[in-house]
């Protein structure tokens, strides 16, 4: 996985153009846990830090792992001062002790794992009745034909472990107890700019423009076109609908 979100160009198109997820995510999985403690909260494949940091406003102590040193330099870069971050892998969280973790946290990042050895893990290093939470979202969807066409194209380019996000992890067996699934719509206007910087920061971008270059021009010219405002002659902001699945069980 570390080789996914590597480099500059991908580290920087993460940490500025990926979503802050939805506060929906967070408040659910608290109240999922609000039978529990809030002493240790850890958070793997945290990437830049955007699904580790809104933890910090309810466990006294949380530490973030990621298996690329880049994300987190990045991640230390904007919340070193509230978080612990380390670079390390979700199948082995030997930095971890046994059965000390009140949650654990998986934010668009299970599917990049051995999923198998990460819920060994998960068994290992969760307290009885901690709590396991995993959430992705689909690709977001606009009201511009031209993006569900270019996504078409772009899925070609797209690593294979991408699928468990299409599925929504429906694949998986978790093997805790009280397995509770929810699903949440969450509406964004962004810029056709922020739009295109996250497109760049997802793992087959690069493959994508490395052989069709004259086609991602194409794209963001069409995309201008389709957004441009004859009466104001601005761009108009695009509405992004991000379709999110959250799955809690507990130890």
């Amino acid at each position: 996985m570390a080789d996914v979100f590597k480099g500059e160009i991908c580290t920087t198109a993460y940490a500025n153009f990926r979503i802050q997820h939805p506060d929906w995510i967070f408040d659910s999985i608290v109240d999922y846990c609000k039978d529990g403690s809030f002493l240790l909260a850890v958070d793997v494949g945290c990437g830049s830090g955007q699904s580790c940091y809104p933890l910090c406003r309810h466990f006294r102590s949380v530490i973030a792992i990621d298996i690329s040193d880049d994300q987190i330099k990045a991640a230390k870069s904007k919340y070193g001062n509230e978080i612990t971050f380390r670079v390390g892998q979700a199948e082995d969280l030997s930095l971890l002790d046994d059965h000390t973790l009140d949650l654990l946290t998986a934010g668009m990042s299970m599917h990049w794992f051995d999923i198998s050895k990460f819920l060994q893990e998960a068994r290992r290093v969760l307290k009885p009745g901690g709590v396991l939470a995993v959430y992705s979202h689909m690709m977001p969807r606009t009201d511009c034909p031209h993006v569900e066409a270019f996504y078409v194209e772009l899925f070609k380019c797209m690593d294979s472990r991408t699928r468990h996000v299409g599925e929504k992890y429906s694949n998986v067996d978790f093997p805790f107890k009280d397995v509770k699934r929810l699903e949440y719509v969450h509406a964004v206007d962004c810029t056709i700019d922020d739009f295109l910087g996250y497109l760049v920061s997802l793992s087959g971008w690069q493959k994508f423009t490395e052989h069709n270059r004259v086609a991602a021009r194409n794209f963001e010219k069409k995309l201008r076109e389709f957004y441009y405002d004859k009466k104001t002659g601005e761009i108009r902001q695009m509405k992004m609908f991000y379709e999110y699945t959250l799955i809690m069980c507990r130890k």
